[in-house]
């Protein structure tokens, strides 16, 4: 079983009203994200109501990045998953790239000293 971690989850409802069970929802799904990146500071989830369609913007702070993934659909439960699954990539790439970069360079190569001629004055 893969240990998540509990950050900061701020979820805005702009233009309807977010009943108990999206709200349950979004953050369980947004606290899922940490199994793969565990330094996630807080995140945002903002659900925007435009005429018949929703807008959902899914932010997350880790050290050094803001990632910020959208999506729009005519289901609002259809937007969040696509915008959680367009992050979830991206959290997979940023800690590729972190695993990457922390990799241990090769060692250098061993040059073994040639044996010094020795320079012997005698006559």
């Amino acid at each position: 079983m893969v240990k998540t971690y509990e950050f900061d989850v701020t979820l805005t409802c702009r233009n309807n009203e977010c009943d108990v069970q999206t709200r349950e929802e979004a953050q369980d799904q947004i606290h899922k994200l940490s199994k793969y990146h565990t330094h996630i500071i807080d995140g945002n989830i903002m659900i925007d109501k435009q005429n018949s369609s929703f807008k959902v913007e899914v932010s997350l702070r880790v050290p050094g990045h803001t990632l910020i993934a959208t999506d729009v659909d005519y289901s609002r439960s259809k937007a969040l998953d696509a915008a959680i699954e367009k992050t979830k990539v991206q959290l997979k790439k940023l800690k590729s790239k972190v695993i990457d970069h922390r990799a241990t360079p090769p060692l250098p190569e061993v040059v073994s000293p040639e044996p010094e001629e020795s320079d012997d004055f005698s006559e």
